[in-house]
């Protein structure tokens, strides 16, 4: 089983519907393309370190998930290079299974946030 890791940016200006619609247009495709999702974590809206499509902040969407398909990167990618609403995307290989966080440390974290 290989794991990856996939950060994308979504467009600042799509109503929470929109983003909503974008977060499960991407899990649908890793299902379509034999992948199973360990993880989402939505990051929210943060400043881009450089401008993207002259936008200065972007919704940020972290997906880690595992598959057998060795092409399933390339594909990924290519299928986000056609959705217009994402402005960039990184998928990574990583190198073993990805620790999976549970809601007591997400609890914590927010409680930091605050």
């Amino acid at each position: 089983m290989r794991y990856y890791e996939n950060l994308f940016i979504v467009h600042p200006n799509h109503e929470q519907e929109k983003l909503t619609n974008t977060i499960e247009d991407v899990k649908k495709e890793i299902s379509n393309l034999k992948g199973n999702i360990l993880e989402l974590e939505d990051w929210g809206k943060r400043r881009l370190a450089y401008p993207i499509e002259k936008q200065k902040y972007g919704n940020y969407v972290l997906i880690q998930y595992e598959s057998e398909n060795s092409k399933i990167n390339r594909e990924l990618e290519n299928w986000m290079k056609l959705r217009p609403e994402i402005l960039s995307y990184l998928v990574t290989s990583l190198d073993k299974k990805p620790e999976v966080r549970d809601e007591s440390r997400s609890e914590q974290d927010q409680s930091l946030k605050e």
